[in-house]
């Protein structure tokens, strides 16, 4: 048997180490050979009996830990082996005793690892939380756990079993990229329910980890816009835009921030203030229509915007090409720095208002 095996080999390791420590104590050797036996009751017995006799003798601590292990009784396991550990004088014994560690708590992460492959979660979380109770210095078994919590929905023992992982192994990019994982994934559902405030908490969390990650000052700005924080919301929008210029959700979500705060200005008889927002409000939208010139609401918005300036012809020609859109009519983007007249005249042509926004404004007077 495997507990056999490995038990004959830490002893026949240890045999010197033995002698010099424990000296030919009946009880230690009886207790090893009643593990190799798997008779666990008596070997727990008199190894128990063994560690009274030597206090400070390592191996003892050694035989009883693996004998707790064999039984299913981890935290005891843990404790014995972990002061085998500490009693342990020189690099020979402590590897022997690492061995021993090691030995038990692959035996659950492996398995553990087994039904995660088999989508088979919750058993899989028995099998990591028995290797996290062995030696909880592995970060493996933490991620492997986190992982199987994560995929039943956990969240929140998932973030609490990454985040204490990150305590023995805070470089670990696989640890690090799950723990974010599960950070997007609770902020995301706690958004779904209206929670946005605390949703941010994790998005602000993810960014901590990697301020690059992708998207995520678009998630900060959406928390803080569904909060009506527009300023803030704004300068996540600006920050986003920064590497995703032609972002047009974005852009688009910039417009409506100054329209609300130009809104609320407007409420408060703050004009100018509220004129300045306006202003703002223009560059998203020409860029909007520069990207996609056939999409209605961009430039109905931009009307809005224009008429709020003042800027009527502006306004004029936006509403006409609304309506030329809403007719199925595509317009002719006119070459820049020309006018339609222009360009017609370039080309021997007339220009008509089917064919420019120009033009389509005169067509739309006419109606």
């Amino acid at each position: 048997m495997k507990v056999a095996r490995i038990a004959c080999a830490l002893l026949a390791a240890g045999t010197i180490a033995f002698l010099a420590g424990c000296g030919a104590d009946p009880a230690f050797t009886s207790g090893k050979v009643y593990l190799g036996q798997k008779d666990y009751d008596n070997a727990i017995e008199q190894l128990q009996i063994a560690i009274k006799n030597s206090p400070d003798a390592w191996q003892p601590h050694m035989y009883l830990g693996m004998a707790y292990a064999d039984t299913d009784q981890l935290q005891m396991a843990h404790d014995e082996l972990f002061t085998a550990l500490d009693l342990a004088q020189d690099d020979k014994s402590k590897a022997e005793v690492e061995n021993a560690i090691n030995y038990y708590w692959l035996e659950y992460d492996k398995e553990g690892e087994r039904l995660n492959e088999a989508a088979q979660f919750l058993d899989a979380i028995d099998q990591f939380e028995k290797a996290i109770v062995i030696d909880p210095r592995q970060a493996d078994a933490y991620i492997n756990l986190g992982y199987a919590l994560h995929m039943s929905m956990n969240y929140d023992r998932a973030i609490e079993v990454f985040e204490q992982a990150m305590e023995y192994d805070s470089d670990n990019e696989i640890l690090v990229a799950n723990l974010i994982s599960v950070y997007e994934t609770k902020g995301g559902s706690l958004a779904s329910l209206g929670d946005h405030e605390a949703a941010l908490q994790y998005f602000e969390k993810i960014q901590r980890l990697d301020p690059d990650y992708p998207d995520i000052n678009y998630n900060i700005g959406m928390m803080y816009y569904s909060a009506k924080d527009y300023n803030d919301a704004l300068r996540y929008f600006h920050q986003h835009l920064e590497l995703n210029e032609d972002d047009e959700e974005v852009l688009y979500r910039v417009f409506l921030a100054h329209w609300a705060i130009a809104k609320e200005l407007e409420e408060t008889g703050l004009e100018e203030a509220a004129l300045e927002e306006h202003e703002e409000a223009v560059a998203p939208l020409e860029h909007l229509i520069d990207l996609n010139d056939t999409e209605v609401t961009y430039h109905r918005a931009l009307a809005r915007v224009y008429a709020k300036l003042g800027r009527e012809d502006e306004a004029m020609h936006e509403l006409n090409m609304v309506e030329s859109l809403l007719r199925g009519e595509i317009p002719v983007r006119e070459p820049e720095g020309e006018t339609g007249a222009e360009a017609g005249e370039g080309t021997g042509e007339e220009t008509t208002g089917e064919d420019t926004g120009g033009e389509g404004e005169a067509a739309g007077e006419g109606e």
